[in-house]
């Protein structure tokens, strides 16, 4: 057994050293989104039981997942004076020449009081986890179509950031009543691909495992970044994913 990164035509040993940079999340690996994240290996057999069993790593999963669970029922629109004082911000940074993207700044913009909105939590890591899935899903939904200059970058980055404003006490309450169930469930998809395809973590949070990895790779793969892996000889990347033994 030894252990290998992903990059296209062989197997050769190296490691995710840069996170993405900011954009949505990864459709392919369940939507999450990742950013600040590092250290990506699929893992098998024993370590990846011992992965699996690990407390607390399932978070980021969970959130990603509950986020349209949950917007079924959180469905407020963004506050004027969210959107009032944005707008005035947009016309402010646009008339000094700020280069606004709404896909780049959008995230950033949203998420600038979590950590001391979670810092009073019962679980501060679980409200992290919740708030950033929150305004990855509303600025995604905002920014994808956006086509203009600054200033409409900067307006639909405020309806974005406002929206996920808006909901996040309803995505927190809402998440906090099925979150332990999602991750029971996570965790036993996890176990039971250990002996399969395996687990994909980074910074040993778990992301995605058995058959939908081949997909996650390659996707992690077409934006530049390397998954570290244990492969039994050459491992390729063709059309339609991993072709190769990673167990």
């Amino acid at each position: 057994m030894q252990r290998a990164s992903f990059l296209g035509l062989a197997a050769i040993v190296a490691c995710l050293t840069a996170a993405l940079p900011a954009s949505a999340g990864v459709e392919e690996c369940g939507n999450i989104r990742f950013d600040g994240l590092s250290n990506c290996e699929v893992r098998v057999t024993a370590e990846c039981s011992a992965g699996c069993s690990e407390l607390g790593i399932y978070k980021t999963a969970c959130a990603t997942k509950l986020v349209p669970v949950c917007k079924t029922e959180c469905t407020l629109s963004a506050e004027a004076t969210c959107t009032d004082n944005c707008t005035t911000q947009c016309k402010t940074d646009c008339d000094r020449g700020v280069n606004v993207i709404c896909s780049h700044n959008c995230f950033a913009e949203c998420t600038t009081t979590r950590d001391v909105e979670c810092a009073g939590a019962t679980d501060a890591a679980q409200c992290a986890a919740t708030w950033d899935a929150n305004c990855d899903a509303e600025c995604d939904a905002q920014c994808v179509t956006v086509d203009g200059g600054c200033y409409q970058h900067c307006i639909e980055c405020c309806g974005g950031s406002c929206t996920a404003d808006a909901n996040m006490d309803c995505q927190t309450t809402c998440q906090d009543e099925i979150f332990e169930d999602c991750e029971h469930e996570f965790r036993a998809n996890c176990n039971a691909s250990c002996s399969g395809d395996g687990a994909l973590f980074c910074d040993g949070k778990y992301i995605i495992s058995g058959s939908q990895i081949p997909a996650c790779v390659k996707a992690l793969l077409e934006q530049g970044i390397s998954v570290e892996a244990e492969v039994k000889g050459e491992v390729t990347l063709g059309p339609d994913g991993i072709d190769g033994d990673i167990a």
